[in-house]
């Protein structure tokens, strides 16, 4: 019964974590209206909390190596929960970038020790199990989180979708004080935390494992961060309607999360980042070329979604075991390359939307999904350890 309820700890902090970093995407367009600015410089927002996140991370993960992990996790959650409150308060683009910021710093130290503790508690095909349903949450928050704060937004303006966000996530920090057990301190010598950097950088293959995830999430978030302004404007829906086409991206995402342990265990992890990545390829380009019927960009969504959420279990379940004495080190550089990938895709997918459209966007994702799958091909040439 404890395992049980840590899960559903575990799962309510992912997805209100979750839901803050995608429902942004739909809300695009009010908050360019809003604030009177341009497409690119309202998901300058998104780079905002992405940088800070990838920046935070590196810096705060290894903190989970020398001190309690369930402390940190409280720190983070409250730090993430005033950024919230505060984006809700914005009334200009520049104290949004600010609030973005420190939402993105609590969810720095929050999300590296939840993998770190799963990786810890859990083990062999336990851990791809409940990796796949703790990282399954990031897709519910799609399909349930990003409809209900267009919703707010959609009766009353964008800012109720962070108010919501906010409410939950003060929900889930209760639940975390129960559920969740205390964890040890792994190491309390005062040069743990630089020996943790050492460690992982003499991992074989860490570097490279790292790598294929910035890459991939570059793909990922370089189409899905112009992925609610697109809609709105082909299909002419407004914020309410196009949140609910994300509902399809969401459940099906989450379906493919929540068994991706399962199919990690039968394919391995490589064979399912590859043939995982090689689908994304093909319907990020169908995506993108079929782009002007709705029935089709529903259809793509929902297969788009099946295959990352394969993909992406089989990969962080992966990454967990490279170096097992410093897990949250490892994960805080997993998440700070996704990040980065986030980052630096929502940062040209805002060069290159307004000017080549969304099939220009379409094209960079399916070249940096492509040069993923090359990389793990490669990962298994440099034979020290089997992915």
């Amino acid at each position: 019964m404890q395992e049980v309820l840590m899960i559903i700890g575990l799962f309510l902090i992912v997805f209100i974590t979750g839901a803050d970093s995608f429902i942004i995407s739909p809300l695009l367009p009010a908050i360019e209206n809003d604030f009177s600015i341009s497409i690119g410089s309202a998901a300058l927002s998104i780079t905002v909390y992405a940088l800070c996140y990838a920046l935070g991370s590196p810096i705060f993960g290894p903190l989970g190596d020398r001190f309690n992990r369930k402390s940190l996790l409280k720190i983070g959650i409250l730090v993430f929960l005033v950024g919230s409150f505060l984006c809700a308060l914005a009334n200009n683009i520049y104290s949004f970038y600010v609030f973005r910021a420190i939402a993105g710093l609590g969810a720095a130290l929050t999300l590296p020790n939840i993998w770190a503790i799963i990786g810890s508690y859990f083990n062999g095909k336990r851990l791809n199990t409940v990796m796949g349903i703790v990282m399954s949450g990031l897709s519910l928050s799609i399909a349930v989180g990003v409809p209900l704060g267009t919703t707010l937004s959609q009766i009353s303006d964008w800012h109720m979708a962070f108010w919501g966000s906010g409410l939950i996530t003060l929900i889930a920090f209760t639940v975390l004080l129960v559920v969740v057990p205390s964890m040890p301190v792994v190491n309390t010598k005062s040069s743990a935390y630089f020996t943790s950097f050492k460690h992982l950088a003499h991992a074989p293959k860490a570097i490279h494992a790292l790598l294929i995830n910035f890459v991939w999430m570059f793909g990922f978030y370089s189409i899905y961060t112009f992925l609610g302004t697109f809609i709105t404007q082909t299909f002419h829906l407004n914020t309410g309607q196009t949140g609910y086409v994300f509902i399809a991206y969401g459940l099906s995402n989450f379906v493919a999360s929540f068994f991706g342990g399962w199919v990690t265990t039968r394919l391995g992890a490589k064979k399912s980042v590859i043939l995982n990545g090689i689908l994304s390829v093909a319907f990020v380009l169908g995506l993108s070329i079929f782009q002007q019927t709705l029935i089709f960009t529903i259809l793509f969504l929902i297969l788009l979604a099946l295959v990352q959420g394969f993909g992406v279990t089989a990969l962080t379940t992966y990454i967990v075991n490279i170096v097992p004495k410093n897990r949250s080190t490892v994960m805080s550089f997993n998440s700070s390359f996704l990040y980065l990938g986030l980052t630096f895709g929502s940062m040209i997918g805002g060069f290159v939307y307004p000017r080549y459209g969304f099939i220009g966007v379409g094209i960079c994702a399916a070249v940096a999904l492509a040069l993923a799958v090359v990389l793990t091909q490669q990962i298994s040439k440099k034979r020290t350890d089997e992915l």
